[in-house]
């Protein structure tokens, strides 16, 4: 699972200031990720790369927030649909 720190240096954030919003976030990415059928236990580098896009939309990164968020969108939907991102239930 990709870490706040990992997110931080992504965003070329070197202070520790904005870790607990980097962590909500993080959260915030994989809870809507659970809400659409995806296995959030999956730890893989496309779940790493969809929590950062989120990450960067959050915060505006580079002034491209809306282009990250429909980043993250597209990919958080097209997980959705694949059989080895879905939610098994029991």
């Amino acid at each position: 699972m990709i870490s706040v720190e990992q997110v931080r240096n992504s965003m070329r954030i070197s202070h520790t200031f904005l870790d607990c919003d980097v962590a909500n976030n993080i959260d915030a990415a994989r809870l809507d990720m659970r809400r659409v059928g995806i296995d959030i236990e999956k730890d893989d580098a496309l779940m790493d790369k969809a929590v950062e896009l989120y990450c960067k939309a959050q915060f505006d990164y580079l002034g491209r927030g809306e282009q990250f968020q429909q980043n993250y969108e597209k990919m958080r939907d097209a997980m959705s649909m694949a059989e080895e991102y879905k939610c098994v239930t029991k």
